[in-house]
């Protein structure tokens, strides 16, 4: 089998894994705070995706997520779907979802270029750092988004003695302040669990650049016009 075609077919099959999983990862109840954003464990799925898949396949790992929710399959958070959560007060969480992917998934392909995943000693602390990139990127997108969708201010306004004053609700309090700690656990761990794959698969984001290379050849570009 021709290198270009088994890395496609590797990486066609990492990217249905990894939209399952992030699937699964909403079998866990989320627990909603107020603003109605659930806490689930996608941000570990999500970031465990770009650590391990790289830019492209963990954007398309995501987007076939999505796609899979759009369709009517339960798997956004709280066993929901369809166009009416996307397009939610949660819904920029869901976008911000496909873009943290595709950032945590460069950075980890930047680490793996420049030799920083070689060393078991220092592997684990770059991907942590690497997939703390997430957290800014979806909350980029996750708290204005919802700040639209529901009326409520982006920040507290002015007066209030505290940021989490029951008339001083907004969407940096509603839906991002609540949630930092645990996205931080969530990343440490999917740092882990990304160093602990790729000292077992050291080739993986070696195979998505590979792929993505094989797909530009000359070659590669007169197999598809032949077919």
């Amino acid at each position: 089998m021709p290198q270009n075609r088994h890395m496609t077919g590797q990486s066609i099959a990492l990217i249905a894994v990894f939209a399952a999983f992030i699937a699964a990862s909403t079998l866990v109840p989320g627990v909603e705070l107020l603003g109605g954003v659930p806490i689930t464990l996608q941000t570990f799925a999500i970031v465990l995706a770009g650590l391990v898949l790289g830019a492209w396949r963990a954007f398309a790992a995501v987007v076939l997520y999505l796609a899979m929710g759009l369709m009517g399959l339960p798997v956004f958070a709280n066993h929901t779907s369809g166009l009416a959560i996307l397009t939610g007060p949660t819904g920029g969480y869901l976008v911000g979802f496909a873009a943290a992917a595709l950032v945590v998934g460069a950075a980890a392909q930047l680490l793996a270029r420049t030799g920083r995943l070689a060393s078991r000693a220092s592997s684990t602390g770059w991907l942590i750092l690497a997939g703390l990139l997430s957290i800014p990127v979806v909350y980029a997108v996750g708290a204005p988004w919802l700040a639209v969708r529901t009326g409520m201010p982006l920040l507290p306004g002015e007066g209030c003695s505290g940021i989490f004053d029951k008339e001083c609700v907004s969407a940096l309090t509603a839906g991002v302040i609540p949630f930092l700690p645990g996205d931080l656990l969530k990343v440490v761990f999917a740092g882990i669990v990304a160093a602990t794959i790729h000292r077992a698969y050291p080739g993986l984001l070696g195979a998505a650049r590979t792929a993505v290379k094989a797909a530009g050849t000359p070659k590669a570009q007169e197999e598809r016009a032949a077919a």
